[in-house]
């Protein structure tokens, strides 16, 4: 049977991206990043799917299907949430020892000095 996942190396367009330190069952402190990519159409054209990273427990990317890109994003959240409720002493935001810097956010600026045109809400009819 032909695997039809996709085959990504990376998440170029994440849409969340954290790290998590927790306690694991055995009670060992851990520092996991967790990255969520922008739901994409499978091949197939019906599908969707959610690229999902979550380091010390998925193998690499792993993916989140669903029939619509809130769907697919729904399960990878899903998959999150269960995470989040499994281990103990869950802190979001955590700071790891060694890791990448995070991509800042651009602050938006105003495109032009020149005031805005009022636009109406009612139009009339002729």
């Amino acid at each position: 049977m032909k695997d039809w996942r996709p085959k990504l190396t990376e998440i170029n367009d994440p849409i969340a991206d954290d790290y998590w330190s927790y306690r694991t069952e055995d009670g060992a402190k851990r520092t996991s990043r967790v990255t969520i990519g922008r739901p994409a159409l499978l091949a197939d054209g019906t599908n969707w799917y959610c690229p999902m990273f979550f380091e010390h427990v998925t193998r690499g990317i792993d993916y989140a299907m669903g029939v619509g890109p809130v769907d697919a994003l729904m399960n990878a959240m899903y998959f999150v949430r269960r995470r989040f409720y499994e281990f103990d002493d869950v802190t979001p935001r955590a700071k790891p020892a060694t890791a990448p810097k995070r991509p800042q956010a651009k602050k938006s600026e105003p495109s032009s000095t020149k005031p805005r045109k009022s636009v109406s809400a009612h139009r009339t009819l002729k």
